[in-house]
């Protein structure tokens, strides 16, 4: 079977996004009220490569910062402490030093499938585990999720064909693009904001080919020698 799983890391803009609903919140707003609040999470900070020198840096977090923006924004912080928790616990995994890894490495953001190649299966691992770690907190995210593939375009909206074969219209983002182009495979949250209005945030999924338990087969691997030398010791890698 396939499994569709979001993309387990976010960038603070995508944060300032779900903070403020429509608004026009910069970043770094965000994570100061977020970090004032007690709720600042921790980064991945990707020095990408070029062949003789740095040439960009960027922060990554983990994905389940969204849900800390949303709990906060609701009013619930203890329970976006809670999730704050498993989101710092997520992006010092050992997945996620191979992921940083990948990036630094790629020089620009590759597909879910390039990336999971590059890393060895490290990404697919840490889309796992904060898929597991959200679908515990399912019930104070009040969030509808749905994953699925573009299958076609009506003027500004994308058309996805969900897991479950639902299909449904969601605007096609200018950035990145590729989010709206045919065959791409995006998670959607659906949240009613105050019974009336609702928003729909898209985000890029991961293709895992799993049993019929959605499980991910992987077969452990030696590092190579140069990813042994990057990590100064002996790691057997499951992906």
């Amino acid at each position: 079977m396939v499994v569709l799983l979001p993309f387990p890391l976010t960038t603070s803009a995508e944060i300032a996004a779900v903070l403020r609903p429509g608004g026009r919140l910069r970043p770094d707003s965000a994570l100061r009220t977020l970090r004032e609040n007690g709720l600042g999470g921790a980064g991945l900070s990707i020095v990408t490569r070029a062949e003789s020198a740095a040439r960009g840096r960027s922060v990554w977090y983990s994905s389940l910062m969204l849900d800390v923006a949303r709990l906060y924004r609701r009013g619930d912080v203890d329970a976006a402490s809670v999730v704050l928790g498993q989101a710092n616990e997520l992006v010092t995994h050992r997945a996620a030093r191979f992921v940083s890894e990948g990036l630094a490495d790629s020089g620009s953001v590759p597909d879910g499938a390039e990336l999971d190649g590059l890393t060895g299966g490290a990404l697919s691992r840490l889309a796992l585990l904060t898929a597991s770690r959200r679908e515990q907190l399912a019930s104070r995210l009040q969030v509808r999720c749905s994953a699925g593939t573009v299958v076609g375009r009506v003027g500004e909206l994308a058309v996805v064909e969900t897991e479950d074969g639902l299909r449904l219209g969601i605007p096609a983002p200018a950035e990145p693009a590729s989010l709206g182009a045919l065959g791409a495979h995006v998670a959607v949250d659906a949240e009613t904001l105050d019974g009336r209005s609702s928003f729909m945030w898209v985000r890029p999924a991961l293709q895992l080919q799993g049993d019929r338990h959605g499980r991910v087969p992987g077969m452990p691997r030696l590092l190579t020698g140069d990813e042994r030398r990057r990590f100064d010791r002996d790691v057997l890698l499951v992906g």
